[in-house]
């Protein structure tokens, strides 16, 4: 059994590395062109030889925008270079909110299609732990994207983290409208529980008025409790 929620998990991991490289590529692809059309503006406008002090705004806005949309794909590749290797240590010392604020940067394309805001509500100043940063972001991954297909448009997907008895917890929240899944969420119960199983933790699904909460509990090693990210 263990054999096969291993190959089962290996399989999901890729599916999970071609959806957030998918997203990448499409949100690179936007930047490129918004890039692409402000230059090619300029050089309709020196073409026609205008150099007034109106042209002269025009161009300083036009060379803003270009920077905008250079440093949002430098950021871009900076979360994905991070994420990449993450996968190289299945065992390391790391900040929580440093590996969901990637996450949530790589999954913002998708949550915009589906006109879903992604907001984050991290505790700051969190103490390192020593766990899977990969397998985290997978885990939370799957949640995430379970709430992206089952929650109407305008609706709201909060992530928080906080430092509760020793353990750092990760809280999906969900706001909105529930609809009926067209597919089936990524992971299921016994992938959940196989994961969990891994990192050290467990899954306390809760009931309130705001929807369904997941809190995933990290132990913190006593080495680095205390120690900032």
């Amino acid at each position: 059994m263990e054999d096969k929620n291993n190959e089962d998990l290996r399989f999901l991991q890729l599916n999970f590395i071609g959806r957030i490289l998918a997203g990448f590529t499409h949100e690179i692809k936007n930047y490129i062109a918004i890039i692409k059309e402000s230059a090619g503006l300029m050089g309709d406008m020196m073409k026609a030889g205008k150099s007034g002090k109106e042209e002269s705004r025009q161009y300083l806005e036009i060379i803003a925008s270009i920077e905008e949309q250079i440093e949002r794909t430098m950021e871009l590749f900076r979360h994905l270079n991070r994420f990449a290797h993450k996968m190289d240590t299945p065992l390391a010392s790391f900040n929580v909110n440093d590996g969901m604020e990637e996450l949530l940067a790589l999954l913002n394309r998708s949550a915009n299609q589906r006109k879903i805001i992604l907001e984050k509500d991290f505790q700051k100043d969190l103490p390192l732990i020593q766990s899977d940063p990969s397998m985290l972001q997978f885990l939370v991954f799957c949640f995430i994207q379970e709430k992206l297909d089952t929650l109407d448009k305008n609706s709201k997907i909060i992530l928080k983290t906080t430092l509760i008895n020793g353990t750092v917890t990760i809280t999906i929240i969900p706001h909105g409208t529930s609809i009926e899944a067209a597919v089936k969420g990524l992971c299921t119960p016994e992938i959940y529980d196989y994961v969990m199983k891994q990192l050290g933790g467990e899954i306390i699904h809760k009931k309130e008025d705001q929807g369904t909460q997941i809190t995933l509990p990290l132990s913190i090693p006593e080495i680095f409790s205390g120690v900032g990210g």
